[in-house]
C-alpha cells in the first residue's frame, strides 16, 4: 500500500461501463512528514475520501480485490482514510 493525499478529482462522462458508481480522485503520494512525492495516481475511492484527506491505496492487481471492485478494470483503489500516523522518536 501507499500512502497519499487526496488532490483533487476527475470526470469522465464517458467510460467503461465498469467504472460507473465510483468517485475517481487525483491522489498524490506522501513521506511520512507528509511532505508530497513526485508520484501521482488516479484512483477509484470505495471509503469516502475527500479532498486534502490522506488515505492507503492498493495498486496494480491488489486494486481489484476489494469487496466493491472485483471484475473491474481498475488499477488503483483508495482502500482507506487515515485518520492518524504515529511515529516513534
Amino acid at each position: 500500500m501507499k500512502l497519499v493525499k487526496v488532490i483533487g478529482s476527475v470526470t469522465s462522462t464517458i467510460k467503461d461501463s465498469s467504472l460507473n458508481g465510483f468517485k475517481i480522485l487525483l491522489v498524490q503520494c506522501v513521506d511520512v512528514d507528509l511532505s508530497g512525492k513526485n508520484d501521482y495516481f488516479v484512483a477509484v475511492d470505495t471509503v469516502g475520501v475527500g479532498e486534502g484527506e490522506l488515505g492507503l491505496i492498493a495498486t496494480g492487481s491488489t486494486a481489484k480485490r476489494t469487496d466493491y471492485t472485483k471484475g473491474k478494470n481498475i488499477d488503483a483503489t483508495i482502500v482507506a482514510r487515515v485518520d492518524k500516523i504515529n511515529l516513534e522518536q
